[in-house]
C-alpha cells in the first residue's frame, strides 16, 4: 500500500515519515539546508508492504505534490495542531479528492506544543474542513515528535490498512508515469513511478513517451523489494534498456502500447465549491495528468461560464501534448490566481483540432464516450449507431483484437474506420428504401437518386448498403441512379417516340454507332446522345463506347458467348468476331467494355473471363 502525506508547509510531514520508517525523505541539499520539502521524497517499511511518498506543502511547489498522488493510494492528511488547517491543508486535501483517491486518515502533529483546549478547537476546524470530503469520516491520530508511542496508533492503522487494501485489477495496458530517472554504475538506466495500471513482468517490452522508442525491462523493485513483476497501484523502479539518461524526465511514461498523445481533449470537470469566481471560456490553466504538466486553455462548450460547485463537459487545448485515455484524472489551477480550479475526468481525445466546440453533434460524442468502461462506452456509441474507430483506441488505449470482441459482443460490425450496429445497418437500408419509394410514387417520370441524396448517411456506409441492396435485387443501379427493382420511370413522350425506335433498331448484335443512327433519322448527333443517354439512366440502354449504345439483353447475348468461347483457353479478338459475327471495330469496343467492367481481362493479344456471370453496370 502506498501512503500519500499531505498538508500544509512546515506541518510535519517529513518528520512524521521519519518517526514512522526511520527514514530522512528530504534527499537533497537543498532541502536539508533548508528543512523544507521541495521534491518526492520515499520510504518503505514491512518489507515494502507499506511505501510512503513524502510531497511538498508549500504552493510554490505544488506540481511536484500532484506528481506523487495516485487513486489507488492511501492519503494521510498532516495537519499541525499549533497551526491548524491551513490554505495548503485545503488545496491538498481538494487535490487528493480530485485525483480519486478514496481512503485516507488525519495525522494531528506538534501535539505536545499546545494544550487541550487548542487540539480541541482544531479538531472542529478539522471536522468543518473535511466536510463532504472522503475524508468527513476518518480517524484522527494524535502525535508528537516528544513522545515516541505516540506514532504506535497511526503505525497499527496503516498496517491494517494495508492488509486489507486489494488493488483492483482490470484488463487495462500497463502504463508508468515516470517521476525519476537515474544511472546505476554496472545497471544503467532506472527509472521510478507509479503504476497507473496493468501488469509488468520481466523481459517486456514497454513503449517510451515522448519518444516513442522500446525499451526492454531487465529487472524490477516494486515496493524497494526486488521483483518479478508489478501491477497498478505500486511503486517501482525498472531497470531499462534502449533509452539513454538524457531522453527520460518527470512526466514520461511507459507503457504496453505506442502512447498517442494529444494537444486537445475533452474532460468532464468539477469545480470545487470554494473557489473565488466563475469559470469563464478561454481561461488560462495549469493541467497535472500524474507527473505531467502543461499550460492551456479551458473552452467551454455549452455554458458562458461555469459556476463554483458546478460540473461541465469541457474541451482542454493543452500547449505541450500530454499521454491521456478515458478515465484519467486532471488537476486543473488557475493560471492567474494560482488557485486549483477543480478536476477533470478524461472523456475523450482527437488528433485532429474540433472546429465547431459547441455544435450538437461534438456535446453528443462526448456523452456517449462519457462512460466508466470502454464496454460500456462501445454500447452508448453503437446504440447511437456508429463511430469512428481509431479516435476510440486513442481514446480507450484497447487494441484492435479488443474492439474485435467488443463489436462482437454488441452486435456490430466494422466497415473501413467506422464500427457499425447492425441494427442500424438495417434500419438505415429499411430508410433507403422508403426513400426510393417515395421518390417512385411522387414522381412517375423519375429514374431514382443519386447516391448524393442519401448524404445524411456516412459515405463508406452509404455505400455498402445500396451495394448490399442492388445484389439482393430490391434496388437497381442505372449509371449511378439508385430506384426500386420494381419501378420502371415513364417516359416523356418525345423521349417515348425515340426509344420505340431504338429498340427496334439497336436489337442486333452488331449495334449502328449513334452517329449512323442520327445521319438515318436526320438528326442531330449531340441530340440522339443526349436522349440515349436519358435512356441509359434509366436502364434501357447501356453505353459501351464514345458513340456505341446496346440493348441490356443484345449485351448478355453476347456475354454467353465470351463465356463459350473462354470454356476451354483464352480467345482472341478474331476468334470473338467469327463466333458472333460482328465487325472488328466494334468486337473491339464490346471486349473492352467487358474488361473494364471486370468480366473479362486481356493477356497480351487474348482473352480470359474472370467471373461466372456478366454483371451489368450501366
Amino acid at each position: 500500500m502506498i501512503v500519500t502525506l499531505a498538508g500544509h508547509v512546515d506541518h510535519g510531514k517529513t518528520s512524521l515519515v521519519h518517526a514512522l520508517t526511520g527514514v530522512n525523505t528530504d534527499r537533497l541539499e537543498e532541502e536539508k539546508k533548508r528543512g523544507l520539502t521541495i521534491d518526492l521524497g520515499f520510504a518503505y517499511i514491512d518489507e515494502g508492504k507499506i511505501g510512503f511518498v513524502d510531497v511538498p506543502g508549500h504552493h510554490k511547489f505544488i506540481h511536484n505534490m500532484v506528481a506523487g498522488v495516485a487513486s489507488e493510494q492511501f492519503a494521510l492528511l498532516v495537519i499541525a495542531a499549533d497551526d491548524g488547517p491551513m490554505p495548503q491543508s485545503r488545496e491538498h486535501l481538494s487535490i487528493l479528492s480530485l485525483v480519486g483517491i478514496k481512503r485516507g486518515a488525519i495525522a494531528l502533529t506538534k501535539c505536545d506544543r499546545v494544550d487541550e483546549a487548542r487540539i480541541k478547537r482544531c479538531l472542529d476546524e478539522i471536522t468543518a474542513l473535511t466536510q463532504g470530503t472522503f475524508l468527513h469520516q476518518a480517524q484522527v491520530f494524535r502525535t508528537s515528535t516528544e513522545q515516541t508511542d505516540s506514532f504506535n496508533p497511526l503505525l497499527e492503522k496503516l498496517r491494517s490498512e494495508a492488509n486489507e487494501s486489494k488493488i483492483k485489477q482490470t484488463n487495462t495496458a500497463f502504463r508508468l508515469a515516470i517521476d525519476r530517472a537515474f544511472s546505476i554504475r554496472g545497471a544503467g538506466l532506472v527509472v521510478t513511478g507509479t503504476v497507473h495500471s496493468g501488469q509488468l513482468a520481466l523481459d517486456d517490452t514497454l513503449f517510451h513517451f515522448p519518444s516513442g522508442k522500446t525499451v526492454r525491462v531487465r529487472d524490477i523493485r516494486c515496493q524497494n523489494q526486488t521483483a518479478s513483476s508489478a501491477s497498478g497501484g505500486e511503486r517501482c523502479a525498472l531497470n531499462i534498456t534502449g533509452l539513454s539518461l538524457d531522453e527520460v524526465k518527470r512526466g514520461d511514461w511507459l507503457s504496453a502500447y505506442d502512447t498517442a498523445h494529444y494537444s486537445e481533449l475533452s474532460v468532464k470537470i468539477d469545480v470545487l465549491k470554494d473557489f473565488p469566481r466563475p469559470v469563464k471560456h478561454w481561461t488560462p490553466v495549469h493541467i497535472y495528468h500524474a507527473t505531467s504538466h502543461s499550460t492551456g486553455r479551458l473552452a467551454l462548450l455549452s455554458e458562458d461560464k461555469i459556476e463554483p460547485a458546478h460540473s461541465a463537459a469541457v474541451d482542454l487545448i493543452c500547449d505541450l501534448p500530454l499521454a491521456v485515455r478515458a478515465g484519467d484524472r486532471l488537476v486543473i489551477r488557475d493560471h492567474s490566481l494560482d488557485l486549483t480550479l477543480g478536476g477533470g475526468t478524461v472523456i475523450h481525445t482527437r488528433r485532429q483540432g474540433t472546429q465547431r466546440r459547441r455544435a450538437d453533434t461534438h456535446k453528443t460524442l462526448l456523452q456517449n464516450y462519457d462512460q466508466p468502461t470502454a464496454t460500456q462506452s462501445c454500447r452508448t456509441l453503437l446504440d447511437a449507431g456508429y463511430f469512428h474507430i481509431q479516435p476510440f483506441l486513442d481514446t480507450w488505449q484497447i487494441s484492435q483484437q479488443t474492439l474485435s470482441e467488443l463489436l462482437q459482443q454488441h452486435q456490430a460490425t466494422q466497415l473501413d474506420q467506422l464500427a457499425i450496429s447492425k441494427t442500424y445497418i438495417a434500419s438505415v437500408a429499411k430508410e433507403i428504401l422508403a426513400r426510393l419509394e417515395s421518390e417512385a410514387k411522387s414522381n412517375a417520370s423519375s429514374t431514382g437518386l443519386k447516391e448524393n441524396a442519401f448524404g445524411d448517411v456516412p459515405p463508406v456506409l452509404r455505400t455498402h448498403i445500396l451495394n448490399a441492396l442492388a445484389q439482393s435485387g430490391r434496388i437497381k443501379n442505372a449509371g449511378g441512379t439508385y430506384s426500386l427493382a420494381s419501378h420502371t420511370a415513364d417516359l416523356p413522350e418525345a423521349l417515348q417516340q425515340i426509344w420505340q425506335r431504338l429498340e427496334q433498331s439497336l436489337n442486333v448484335k452488331q449495334a449502328p454507332s449513334s452517329g449512323d443512327l442520327a445521319k438515318q433519322w436526320q438528326m442531330q448527333q449531340s441530340q440522339l446522345e443526349t436522349s440515349m443517354q436519358e435512356l441509359v439512366k434509366r436502364g434501357l440502354l447501356v453505353r459501351v463506347a464514345k458513340h456505341r449504345f446496346y440493348l441490356p439483353a443484345q449485351l448478355q447475348i453476347l456475354a454467353q458467348e465470351v463465356k463459350q468461347l473462354a470454356a476451354t483457353k483464352p480467345f482472341s479478338v478474331k476468334e470473338f468476331r467469327d463466333l458472333t459475327g460482328i465487325g472488328r471495330n466494334i468486337a473491339i469496343e464490346i471486349l473492352e467494355y467487358f474488361d473494364g467492367r471486370g468480366f473479362t481481362r486481356r493477356q497480351n493479344n487474348e482473352r480470359v473471363v474472370l467471373r461466372d456471370s456478366y454483371e451489368l453496370k450501366r
